[in-house]
């Protein structure tokens, strides 16, 4: 299967051309999305999405991403489950599984002393 990312940020085009640099030196190939599809989101969306990538292949690429100094809090792999969803049914569920994900780290961190 070929891979291919899905990578939104509006904000940031520093991050978008990291991103898409990685991408472009790993051959993978970056989906475009219609300004339509773009306004579904908000204003700061930024998510990740990788289609076709084995689990270490994406660590690969996410190690890549953390030498540049680029962090992307909403990231996923494409499943069965959510290969069909909208841009913002994927953000949405995202953005909670990160909430949730960084609420149940808050007591970890605590023990840390």
């Amino acid at each position: 299967m070929e891979k291919k990312i899905l990578y939104i940020n509006k904000k940031d085009a520093d991050k978008v051309r990291g991103v898409h640099g990685i991408a472009l030196l790993r051959k993978v190939k970056i989906l475009k999305i219609t300004e339509e599809e773009r306004d579904t989101l908000p204003e700061e969306a930024e998510l990740l999405k990788f289609i076709g990538f084995s689990s270490q292949e994406v660590g690969n690429f996410l190690q890549d991403m953390k030498k540049l100094g680029i962090r992307v809090n909403l990231k996923c792999m494409e499943t069965e489950n959510n290969k069909n969803w909208s841009l913002l049914e994927l953000y949405r569920e995202l953005e909670e599984e990160h909430a949730y994900m960084t609420q149940q780290r808050k007591p970890e961190e605590g023990k840390k002393e």
